[in-house]
Parts: structure tokens; sequence; C-alpha cells
């Protein structure tokens, strides 16, 4: 749900990005609405943009954590595969 709301801040200040430069030429460079709405979308979407780039690292960081894991259960199966076969052709030996 978090990144929906940051998906959705991030709309609304790209939009105000853009929107910024069509109310600079009706309204004028100087105008203060202009300014401000120049300035919300910019911090609307650099904050949004940190989210997204916050989650995006945090979830990189966690899939490499869960691929040592289970890099580490694989090396363990393959010993115990190992260990199998070595004591199944020890006891064929003895027979």
């Amino acid at each position: 749900m978090f990144e929906l709301e940051a998906l959705f801040a991030f709309g609304i200040g790209a939009g105000l990005v853009v929107l910024a430069p069509v109310a600079a030429a009706v309204l004028g460079k100087d105008n203060k609405l202009v300014a401000t709405v120049a300035s919300t979308g910019r911090k609307l979407t650099k904050g949004s943009l940190k989210v997204g780039l916050f989650v995006a690292d945090k979830t990189v960081s966690a899939a490499k954590i869960l691929g040592s894991g289970l890099a580490d259960v694989g090396d363990t199966f393959a010993e115990i595969v190992a260990e199998a076969k070595t004591e199944l052709d020890q006891s064929k030996a003895t027979k």
C-alpha cells in the first residue's frame, strides 16, 4: 500500500512539474502560483523517487540474502546426496 501512495505522489508531482511551464506561460514567470506549483511538483517527485529507490534497494538486499540462504541449502543438500552415494557404494562393496 505504501508503494501505491508513493506512485500516486510521483504522478501528481510529475504532473505539476509538467504544468509549471504552462502556468508560467499563462501567468508569467514571476507569479507566486507558478513558483508554488513548480516547487511542490519537484518536492513530490523527488520524495516519491526517494521512496522508490529505498524500496528497490531493500528488495535487492533481501533477494541477495535469500539467494545466499538458498545457496547454502543447496550446498548442504549436495553434501548429503554425496554422503548417501558414498555410503551406498560402501555397502555394495561389503556385500
